[in-house]
C-alpha cells in the first residue's frame, strides 16, 4: 500500500510523535540544566519562597531542588520514549497544574525577574515562560486523550528500566554539581575569567553599582546602596574618574567587594596566587569546617598565598562568626547574587592565579583533595588546574553510557521478541502450509504494533442494576492500582449504562451489548445508537454469536447497526467466528472471511479503521473448550491478511483483533503473547473483578 501521510490515522500518529519529542525534550532539557546546577536551583527556590513570604518552607528548598530536576528529566524521557504512556502524561499534567498558575502570577506580578525554568543556561522572560507552559499544558491534554494510540519503542516488560537508567544518570549529574561544581558552567564567571581589578596604585576610582528589582534597573553610588530586596547586576567606573588601564589589565568580569559598607579595590592581587573563600551564609558554617579553614589559612599564609573570605551575611553574623571561629584571614562583604554566581557551595573555594580564576569547587571537595598536602605541611595549588576538565569528561562519559545502555536495552528487548516470533512462526508453519502466507501481513512484532491492546468484558444478561454498579466500582478501583498495558472496557446491559458511567473514571471504557439497526422511530423496546452514546458509552458490541443464533441477525442487519454506531461516535466491537461443524469440516476460513466482507467491507478505509474485531470460536463459548494459542494466532493472522487484501497493510496493522472464547487468567497470557492477538472479549470471567483483572494483568 502506498504511504499516505495525509491519512487521518497516520497524521494523528505524526502529531502524537511530534508532541512527544517536543514536550519530552523540553522537560529533559529543563531537568538536565537544573540538575547540572543544583545549588542554583536551590537559590532560585529560595527566591520564590522569599517573594511569596513562605519562609516556613525554606528548610525544604534543598529537598525540592533535588526532586524537581530528577522528576522533570525522567518524566520527560519516558514521555519521549512512549513509556508508561498514560502515567507519564498524568504526572506531567499534575506538575503543570501547579506551574501554569504560578507562572501566570509571576508574569503579572513580576515578584522575580527570571523564573529559572532553564537555570542559567537559557534565560527567558516571565511572559515567554507562561506562553511556553500554555503550549506544554495543551500538548499534554492532547496526549492524555491520544497518547495510547502510539506504542512505546520499548516493550512493557522493560519500560521500568527506561525510568531507572535516566534516573541514575541525572542523580550522578546532580550529585557532582552538589558536591563539586556544575559539570557545565553557564554563569558569568567560568574558569579562565579575569576578575582582579588593576587600579595602578590609585585609590580614587569611584564606581556606579547597578541593581535590579521588579523589572526596574537602577545605578547607585557607594554612598546610597539599596536594601537587600534589590539584586546586584554589575559595577562600572564612573567615566569622569576612571583611571586608564591597559587592555590586558582590564578584568573581563570584575566583582564588587565591600569593606563594611564602602567599596574597596585591589583586594584581589593581579599577580601571584590567591584563595577566595566564598560563604553565602556564615551562620551555617560548623565548627569542624572552621578548624579546617584555619588550618588552610595558616598553611597558605606560610606559603605566601593570600586567603580572602567574601560573604553576603549581615555585619552581626560576621561579628559573631569571627568571635567563634577565631579566623585570622580578612573578611569582606559581597553582593549575595554575585557571590553565588562566582562559585557554588557554602563555603566554596576559588583559586585565583594572576587575577584569573583557575579552579573552583565546594570547600569540602577542595579540602579532601588537598588534605594529604595540608597534613604534610605542603600546599601546591597549581595541579588543581588539571581538575577543571574532570566534570566535563565525566558528563561525556555518562552521556555515552546512557545512550549505550538505552540502545542495548532496545536491542535486547527486540531481539528477544524476534527470536520468540521466529520460533512461533516456524512451529506454526509446520502445522499449516497457509500460515506463513497469513503472517506476511505481520510486518512488525507485537510490541511494535501501532494498534491497541484491549481487554473487554461482556456481562451479557447478568447482574441487577445494583449488582452491576457494585461490580463496575470494583473493577474501576482495581484499575487504579495497576499500570494496565491495555485498554480495559466493560460491556453492560442497557439498564446499567448511565449508572455505571457515573461510578467509573476515564481509565475504564464503557460498552453497550447491542444497539438497534434503526436510527429512531416506532420500534418498541429497541435502543438506538444515539441513545447508547447519550449515556456516555463509547463502545458497542455487535454481531455476537448469541445475537446471530437467537435473534437471527444477518450480515445486512449488522451492516446497518455498524454504520449507525460509527455515525454516533461509537466504536463497534464486531464479533465473528465459526461453529463446531465449520471448524471440523475445515470451512472456518471461508466462514470468517464472509462475515467480515458482507457486513464491513462496504465501509471506507477511514471508517473501517475505527472497528475493533473480536474473533470468537462459537464452539468455545461457554463450553469450557478453548482454541489453542496457535489456533487463535492462525485465524487472527488470516483475518488480518483478509483486511490487508481489501484495505492495505497499514489499515490491517492498525486493526485490533480480540480473541473471545473461554479466555481465563490461566490461559490469557499465552493467547495474548501471539503477535496477531490484541486482547480478549471476555464473558464469564468478566463477572468477577478479581478474575477479570487476572486477564488484564496478562499484558
Amino acid at each position: 500500500m502506498k504511504f499516505d501521510f495525509f491519512n487521518k490515522a497516520t497524521l494523528l500518529h505524526a502529531v502524537i510523535l511530534t508532541l512527544r519529542l517536543t514536550v519530552g525534550g523540553i522537560f529533559i532539557y529543563s531537568g538536565f540544566v537544573k540538575a547540572i546546577d543544583i545549588w542554583g536551583l536551590e537559590y532560585k527556590i529560595g527566591d520564590y519562597l522569599n517573594a511569596f513570604q513562605w519562609n516556613r518552607l525554606m528548610p525544604f528548598s534543598g529537598f525540592f531542588s533535588a526532586v524537581l530536576p530528577i522528576f522533570e528529566f525522567v518524566m520527560g524521557a519516558m514521555l519521549l520514549l512512549g513509556s508508561f504512556r498514560r502515567a507519564s502524561v498524568i504526572f506531567l499534567l499534575a506538575c503543570m497544574a501547579f506551574m501554569l498558575p504560578l507562572t501566570a502570577y509571576i508574569w503579572i506580578a513580576d515578584p522575580v525577574s527570571d523564573c529559572g525554568c532553564f537555570g542559567d543556561a537559557l534565560t527567558i522572560s516571565n511572559g515567554a515562560t507562561f506562553a511556553k507552559n500554555i503550549f506544554v499544558t495543551i500538548a499534554l491534554l492532547f496526549l492524555l486523550r491520544y497518547n495510547k494510540r502510539l506504542r512505546s519503542i520499548y516493550g512493557p516488560a522493560v519500560q521500568w528500566l527506561t525510568a531507572v537508567i535516566p534516573s541514575l544518570f541525572i542523580i550522578i549529574v546532580a550529585g557532582y554539581g552538589n558536591y563539586v561544581q556544575p559539570m557545565l558552567d553557564f554563569r558569568p564567571y567560568p574558569i579562565g575569567t579575569k576578575i582582579a581589578t588593576e587600579n595602578n596604585g590609585s585609590t580614587d576610582t569611584e564606581f556606579l553599582f547597578t541593581y535590579t528589582k521588579n523589572g526596574e534597573q537602577r545605578d547607585f553610588t557607594a554612598d546610597n546602596l539599596p536594601d537587600t530586596s534589590w539584586t546586584f547586576v554589575d559595577r562600572h567606573p564612573i567615566p569622569d574618574t576612571q583611571t586608564p588601564a591597559s587592555a590586558t589589565d582590564t578584568p573581563q568580569n570584575p566583582i564588587a567587594i565591600f569593606d563594611g559598607n564602602q567599596p574597596t579595590d585591589d583586594i584581589i592581587p593581579t599577580q601571584g596566587e590567591t584563595l577566595l573563600l566564598l560563604i553565602p551564609d556564615i551562620a551555617e558554617i560548623n565548627a569542624l569546617t572552621n578548624f579546617s579553614l584555619n588550618d588552610l589559612n595558616d598553611l597558605s599564609t606560610a606559603k605566601g598565598i593570600a586567603m580572602i573570605c567574601l560573604t553576603s551575611s549581615s555585619d552581626n553574623d560576621i561579628r559573631q562568626w569571627r568571635e567563634l571561629s577565631m579566623s585570622g584571614y580578612p573578611v569582606y562583604k559581597m553582593d549575595d547574587s554575585q557571590l553565588k554566581s562566582v562559585a557554588r557551595g557554602n563555603p566554596a573555594i576559588v583559586y585565583i592565579k594572576d587575577g584569573t580564576i583557575r579552579y573552583k569547587s565546594t570547600f569540602d571537595t577542595f579540602f579532601n583533595r588537598m588534605e594529604e598536602q595540608i597534613e604534610n605541611n605542603q600546599l601546591n595549588l597549581q595541579p588543581l588546574e588539571s581538575d577543571n576538565s574532570i566534570g566535563h569528561d565525566i558528563l561525556i562519559s555518562l552521556t555515552t553510557m546512557l545512550l549505550i545502555a538505552m540502545t542495548a536495552l532496545f536491542l535486547i528487548n527486540r531481539t528477544h521478541l524476534l527470536i520468540k516470533f521466529g520460533l512461533r512462526q516456524r512451529k506454526n508453519q509446520n502445522k499449516s502450509g497457509n500460515f506463513a502466507e497469513n503472517l506476511k501481513i505481520s510486518k512488525t512484532l507485537n510490541n511494535f504494533k501501532m494498534r491497541k491492546n484491549i481487554v473487554a468484558g461482556n456481562w451479557k444478561m447478568n447482574t441487577t442494576l445494583q449488582e452491576g454498579v457494585k461490580l463496575a466500582t470494583e473493577v474501576n478501583e482495581a484499575l487504579k492500582n495497576r499500570n494496565a498495558n491495555c485498554d480495559v472496557v466493560i460491556g453492560v446491559p442497557f439498564t446499567h449504562l448511565a449508572s455505571v458511567k457515573a461510578v467509573i473514571n476515564e481509565n475504564l471504557g464503557l460498552a453497550a451489548e447491542n444497539c438497534a439497526d434503526k436510527a429512531k422511530g416506532a420500534y418498541t423496546g429497541e435502543v438506538s445508537a444515539s441513545m447508547v452514546a447519550s449515556t456516555g458509552a463509547t463502545y458497542v458490541i455487535l454481531g455476537h454469536s448469541e445475537r446471530r443464533q437467537y435473534y437471527h441477525e444477518t450480515s445486512e442487519i449488522l451492516k446497518e447497526k455498524t454504520e449507525l454506531a460509527l455515525a454516533n461516535g461509537l466504536t463497534p466491537i464486531f464479533c465473528i467466528g465459526e461453529v463446531l461443524e465449520e471448524r471440523e469440516n475445515g470451512t472456518y476460513f471461508d466462514v470468517v472471511k464472509k462475515q467480515v466482507e458482507e457486513a464491513l467491507f462496504s465501509l471506507s478505509a477511514e471508517d473501517f479503521g475505527k472497528i475493533v474485531l473480536a474473533y470468537e470460536p462459537v464452539w468455545a463459548i461457554g463450553t469450557g473448550k478453548t482454541a489453542t494459542a496457535d489456533q487463535a494466532e492462525e485465524i487472527h493472522a488470516f483475518i488480518r491478511k483478509t483486511i490487508a487484501d481489501k484495505y492495505g497493510a497499514e489499515v490491517a496493522e492498525n486493526t485490533s483483533i480480540l480473541y473471545g472464547g473461554s479466555c481465563k487468567p490461566s490461559n490469557a497470557k499465552e493467547i495474548f503473547s501471539k503477535p496477531n492477538v490484541d486482547g480478549g472479549l471476555i464473558g464469564g470471567a468478566a463477572l468477577e473483578a478479581e478474575s477479570f483483572m487476572g486477564i488484564v494483568d496478562a499484558f
